[in-house]
């Protein structure tokens, strides 16, 4: 299943002009991460893509980004969080949610996260009133975070070293006493995009140009088939991508598809069963088709070792009449197999008043302290701003092919 994308002249010229390989356009996959800009609203969509990401830029500097998981403390309002931090900003993160509860809207940013969040901004589209261009959002230092629940948080976040001093973005928090990785992601992606494209490589520089974003727009969302090679992934259930909502009204039913990967080293049987690890109930139980609130069910199809397989999974939000604030709903699902776990994933997102569906979970603005890049027209360059300056004189076609 492919798509193909033509821009006009214009856009031909302006890729000529740059030396760019593209000289008539591009052949993007229904899975890549430029076909997402027009049918989603989470960047949960890139995860698998993102996480690659993240872990290469743990091999290029140790400790500019680390891991970090769900606590009874720190819950995540949506898919699409990516729990990566600076080492000492994961720390100090982790010692406020010792005593306080805190609602993870965005961690990490990964480019391509970012190009997605950019692209909705300039198309108008999942809320996104303002987005940096990739490459430069503070949220791409590895020492950035949005909160939803911020306003009970400041002066426990400040006293672990959490700045709270964007002007007109309330959840936003910066670690100052981190550095600033960024860059390091935009160098992540073109590493890896060279270590499985050999013959058709680009500048290793760190900086967002016109060949980057090119690359990156055919990058399949779920990743490269080589990623970090000092990570080594984990036997288990890897999630590569998950396509649904970041938001719903109390009340409502919706769709997630889970895209994962089997990396253990046996098949899961169809007999296998999604249940809510621990032996939980979940607040996303939907009771025409979930077997209860703590099983959704089988997997219904045999999963081999190092296949991927898509799970189609209906959930739906609690009924709350007299809701008046945001509220983050997390479920761990566990996938197991004659009473062993084989695998976990996580489910999550907000419930709000007014359920601001079609809208992101990520929220962005233009603030960055980072240094312009010259040029555009190599690997590096000024970024995805000479894009968004050449749409309105491009004549865009496009068709879709559906097997």
């Amino acid at each position: 299943m492919t798509s193909l994308r033509t821009h006009g002249l214009a856009l031909t010229m302006l890729l000529a002009a740059c030396g760019t390989d593209l000289e008539y356009g591009d052949v993007e996959s229904e899975v890549s991460v430029g076909s997402y800009t027009t049918s989603t609203c989470s960047t949960s969509v890139v995860l698998g893509l993102s996480r690659q990401i993240a872990e290469e830029v743990g091999c290029m500097s140790p400790g500019a980004l680390v891991s970090f998981g769900p606590t009874n403390n720190l819950v995540f309002s949506s898919n699409a969080v990516l729990p990566y931090l600076s080492d000492t900003a994961k720390t100090d993160l982790l010692r406020v949610a010792d005593t306080r509860f805190i609602q993870l809207n965005s961690g990490f940013r990964t480019v391509a996260q970012q190009y997605l969040l950019y692209r909705w901004k300039q198309l108008g589209r999942c809320g996104i009133s303002a987005a940096a261009t990739p490459g430069r959002s503070n949220h791409e230092t590895g020492r950035a975070l949005d909160i939803s629940n911020w306003s009970g948080l400041v002066s426990a976040m400040a006293a672990r070293g959490w700045s709270h001093s964007v002007p007109g973005d309330p959840v936003h928090f910066d670690h100052m006493a981190s550095p600033d990785n960024r860059g390091k992601d935009v160098l992540a992606f073109q590493r890896l995009w060279n270590r499985n494209n050999p013959s058709n490589g680009i500048s290793e520089d760190g900086a967002y140009g016109p060949q980057t974003e090119s690359r990156l727009r055919q990058t399949e969302a779920t990743g490269f088939a080589t990623g970090a090679t000092c990570t080594p992934r984990q036997s288990g259930a890897d999630v590569v991508m998950i396509d649904g909502p970041d938001k719903m009204a109390p009340g409502m039913r919706g769709h997630m598809q889970i895209t994962l990967v089997n990396r253990s080293t046996a098949d899961w049987p169809s007999s296998a069963q999604l249940v809510v690890a621990g032996g939980d109930t979940s607040a996303l139980f939907d009771p025409a088709s979930w077997t209860s609130p703590s099983a959704i069910g089988a997997l219904g199809t045999e999963v081999g070792a190092g296949a991927m397989h898509v799970i189609e999974l209906d959930i739906a939000t609690p009924i709350r009449p007299m809701m008046t604030d945001a509220t983050a709903l997390f479920t761990q699902v566990a996938i197991v197999d004659g009473g062993a776990t084989v695998g976990t994933f996580n489910l999550a997102l907000t419930v709000t008043p007014n359920g601001d569906e079609d809208t992101s979970g990520d929220s962005d603005d233009e603030h960055d302290d980072a240094p312009i890049a010259s040029g555009g027209c190599s690997a590096g360059g000024r970024g995805i701003g000479w894009l968004g300056l050449a749409l309105p004189v491009l004549i865009v076609l496009r068709r879709r092919r559906r097997a």
